[in-house]
């Protein structure tokens, strides 16, 4: 039986995180404040994603599925402007 899997250096790599120790303690920190999914660290990022993009809004969220979804949504809705 032949092996699916290709040898490692057959690979075609389309990008290579460079996750470094400042990248491992950030993550480590925030395990240890208990804040996994939202918390001070995700409202920091949006108020500095807000402030980068010159934007009023913006909202993290765990996935691009999630993203295309709350985007959809948003194109329905009536404003009261």
């Amino acid at each position: 039986m032949n092996n699916p899997i290709r040898p490692k250096d057959r690979f075609l790599v389309f990008g290579s995180p460079a996750i470094e120790d400042a990248e491992i303690q950030e993550v480590v920190s925030t395990m240890k404040t208990g804040w996994l999914g939202t918390g001070p660290k995700v409202m920091r990022f949006e108020n500095e994603f807000k402030a980068y993009k010159g934007s009023e809004y913006a909202i993290a969220v765990n996935s691009c599925t999630a993203g295309l979804h709350l985007s959809r949504a948003c194109c329905f809705v009536k404003t009261r402007r």
